[in-house]
């Protein structure tokens, strides 16, 4: 079975494994002991320092010691849940929205997921709303507004940059209008930047917006440094999902001890961690990396796109980042649902990703389908779901 439902990058997984087995060695004597603990690998740490000042362009440089690094980013989004909310409180999530969200800030933080709608009264409704500055500040504001009534106290904003599912950069005058809200209302701005540099090219779209960090803005006289964090990992950008390695950059001290205390419980293999740390410190193998990933990204939405064209399937245009586009496969005649669309693809052999659960608005019928794999691999799931479709009619 092909799972076009699940964002794993397999582009570079080959070269990944070849690289390591060629450049990593076992240390007995560090990574088969406690190291320094929960505090994470020191090689990694100042190897990831130096890669998000380089490739995130942060307006102040970051050093070592602002960096905690966990097991996978779902994990900090609970350390961060936890440490910041208590009962009755939480965390406004723009929609549609990464489908972990709001299991990951409630499951033991037991923060509330606050839904920051774009559907209006008074207009039609477009997901470029999503990316509109003037669009995200009225969204917050009203969520905010909203939950104020219910005696929701809410302690932070988190967003998805590159945007899951939606496969698009926020802006710099977006990224200021979320950040100036959370400095009016002195609450956290997080900033989950795991495809950060799973941005490509898209011949249909050349003046796409590119990424921009959180960390590269000047925000100091529109939030307190310390309430800003951002979180990365290995997962999507150098295809290793399956190594469990995120890292949550904070200027904030106690967020940071915070962290700490909560990674005692879960902290990631040295072993591990430092595997990711000898890629990072060969900085010729890094930037080769990532310039094969963006190549094949693009080269596969392409693929993916004509597909969609061809079969004449809705899909978000002018995508840009990420693994996957978000498609409209059902339309509001169709009599067939979503878990039997799903159910049918299974049956053939493929997987794609219910639409459903990323909370969109406006219009039903979405899905989220996934192009991170090699050419054979991609072309054979698409086929099956193709044979799928034509089975219930919907090309």
């Amino acid at each position: 079975s092909i799972n076009l439902g699940l964002a794993e990058n397999w582009l570079i997984q080959d070269e990944l494994a070849a690289y390591l087995k060629e450049n990593f060695t076992i240390d007995p004597l560090y990574h088969l002991t406690y190291g320094q603990g929960a505090a994470a690998s020191p090689k990694l740490r100042e190897a990831l320092a130096t890669y998000f000042n380089e490739y995130f362009d942060p307006f102040t440089p970051v050093n070592k010691g602002e960096i905690i690094v966990a097991s996978g980013v779902t994990s900090l989004i609970d350390s961060i849940a936890w440490n910041t909310c208590s009962d009755n409180e939480g965390i406004i999530i723009p929609q549609p929205l990464y489908n972990g969200f709001p299991t990951d800030i409630h499951f033991r933080g037991h923060a509330k997921f606050i839904n920051a709608s774009f559907v209006w009264a008074d207009r039609g409704y477009s997901l470029d709303d999503v990316f509109d500055p003037v669009m995200i500040r009225k969204s917050l504001d009203r969520a905010w507004a909203d939950h104020q009534k219910q005696n929701i106290t809410m302690r932070a904003v988190m967003i998805a940059n590159p945007h899951n599912p939606l496969g698009r950069c926020y802006s710099e005058e977006a990224l200021k209008a979320i950040a100036s809200f959370c400095g009016e209302h002195k609450i956290h701005f997080i900033s989950d930047e795991i495809y950060a540099n799973s941005v490509f090219e898209n011949k249909n779209a050349t003046n796409a917006t590119t990424f921009t960090s959180v960390l590269s803005l000047n925000l100091n006289s529109t939030i307190d440094p310390d309430l800003v964090h951002v979180m990365y990992g290995m997962s999507k950008d150098f295809g290793a999902s399956g190594l469990r390695l995120g890292a949550l950059h904070s200027r904030n001290e106690e967020m940071i001890k915070a962290a700490f205390g909560v990674n005692l419980f879960s902290w990631p293999s040295y072993l591990a961690q430092d595997m990711w740390a000898r890629l990072l410190e060969d900085k010729t193998a890094t930037k080769d990396f990532l310039k094969k990933n963006s190549d094949r990204l693009a080269t596969s939405y392409e693929h993916v796109t004509k597909w969609l064209d061809d079969l004449k399937i809705e899909y978000y245009h002018g995508g840009n980042a990420g693994l996957f586009i978000w498609v409209r496969i059902l339309r509001e005649e169709s009599t067939v649902t979503p878990a039997q669309l799903i159910d049918e693809c299974r049956k053939r052999g493929v997987n794609i990703g219910d639409g459903q659960n990323f909370l969109p608005e406006g219009s039903t019928g979405w899905f989220r389908i996934t192009f991170s794999y090699p050419r054979s691999m991609l072309e054979l799931g698409l086929r099956r779901l193709e044979e799928t479709l034509a089975a219930l009619n919907l090309v």
